[in-house]
């Protein structure tokens, strides 16, 4: 027999209220504005010396890359519910949750948004968003504390099926509450970064909805022209294109696809892998695929795998190097350049496949690294630090040329 006390614990709690903006707000929403500093990091591309990088869910910013050692931040234009983009011609291509957005960029300095596809993606509420249609389109969503007070016995916990329960000034989150935005394939003469859900082959663009693959011919643009969408599999990520074929990189595994009918792609074959996320980028016989942990990828898989695919119909894995945490990848002669999270950037000589962990020509620690576009002997690298940008004209002297540095709001 022991004494026993009376306790009680008060328990409040939160939850997040959807933020809702009208489709006329958003749909006029678009503009150029001067520079702004770069805030956060996400998908990349570049062309003709212009540099791209997306603010996720907010715009993209516009680099004169012109010359790497010292690259110029020359505007914002910002486009609500931006994740992606590609440029081709003279215009950039950038979805704004549910729309296509067309901007006409050759004069950067005025640049204006020309044309607009409504309704083309269905697949957006991927990143934490929906639509009503007499409310518009989830936005934000905004923590609501409510005022009432539970008090039930020490140990005892209340149970409810939304928010964030505070006990002791301790926040429980309910983490089915609230999904946020997951920030993110070089095609000379415009090419993307490996995070890319958005690719470029010939006069067709072919992008990422939820489960499924869109494809759109640029040269006759409309809403009657979007082809019937081809489903893929749920988890697809990122999209590179490579002579007629396109490569998807999904959770859990790669889609290989023939795109030589662009308006009828086909699926060739599925590389099956365990459960990761899964940039690839491909060159010749073969596909480099980077898998990787955390968050909504699952997993304890951190590797870099090394695919045979001369044969479509059948790829092979050859060879698996351990990393830390790969995010992006790419690759530029017999340079590969891998983006480790925490890790920083890698950079290897991967010549000799078989022995890529024992060529590791480059190692720069103490960044956070997200991905990367190769090009004429410079590596633009973009991650949680900002730009940095490298000379790789030779490996055995690889030199840091720029750095823009993000400037995070506190």
């Amino acid at each position: 027999m022991s004494c026993e006390e009376d306790c009680k614990v008060g328990q409040t709690y939160s939850y997040f209220e959807p933020v809702y903006t009208s489709y006329d707000e958003l749909r006029s929403s678009v503009k150029l504005t001067p520079a702004i500093p770069l805030r956060s990091h996400g998908k990349i591309f570049f062309k003709d010396n212009y540099l791209f990088i997306n603010s996720p869910n907010e715009g993209v910013h516009v680099i004169d890359n012109s010359d790497p050692s010292h690259p110029k931040n020359l505007a914002f234009i910002k486009i609500p519910g931006s994740f992606d983009l590609v440029v081709k011609g003279n215009l950039l291509y950038s979805d704004s949750y549910i729309d296509l957005v067309v901007i006409d960029i050759s004069n950067i300095n005025s640049a204006i948004e020309v044309d607009r596809l409504e309704g083309v993606f269905s697949g957006y509420n991927s990143y934490g968003f929906y639509a009503e249609p007499e409310l518009g389109i989830v936005t934000d969503w905004q923590e609501e504390t409510l005022g009432e007070t539970a008090w039930v016995d020490c140990g005892e916990a209340v149970s409810h099926p939304w928010g964030s329960w505070y006990e002791d000034g301790i926040a429980l989150q309910n983490s089915a509450a609230f999904s946020t935005a997951q920030a993110v394939s070089p095609t000379n003469p415009g090419m993307a970064g490996s995070m890319s859900r958005f690719a470029l082959s010939n006069d067709h663009l072919f992008m990422i909805d939820g489960a499924d693959l869109l494809s759109i011919n640029l040269q006759n643009l409309g809403p009657d022209n979007i082809n019937e969408k081809l489903f893929i599999d749920w988890g697809i990520e990122t999209l590179f294109p490579y002579k007629n074929n396109l490569f998807v990189g999904a959770q859990n595994g790669m889609h290989i696809l023939d795109i030589s009918t662009p308006d009828q792609p086909t699926k060739i074959s599925t590389y099956t892998h365990v459960n990761s996320c899964d940039p690839v980028v491909v060159d010749g016989d073969y596909a480099y695929v980077t898998l990787r942990s955390g968050n909504d990828c699952a997993g304890f898989t951190n590797q870099l795998e090394i695919i045979n695919i001369s044969n479509l119909e059948n790829p092979q894995i050859e060879h698996v190097y351990q990393m830390t945490n790969p995010h992006g990848l790419g690759k530029d002669a017999d340079a590969l350049f891998i983006c480790d999270g925490n890790d920083g950037l890698k950079i290897y000589n991967v010549s000799d496949v078989s022995k890529i962990d024992a060529n590791l020509v480059a190692h720069y620690k103490g960044i956070e690294s997200f991905d990367v576009i190769p090009f004429d002997h410079v590596a633009m690298m973009i991650g949680e630090d900002g730009l940095y940008q490298y000379d790789y004209s030779d490996l055995t002297n690889i030199k840091l040329l720029s750095h823009l540095p993000i400037q995070a709001d506190h």
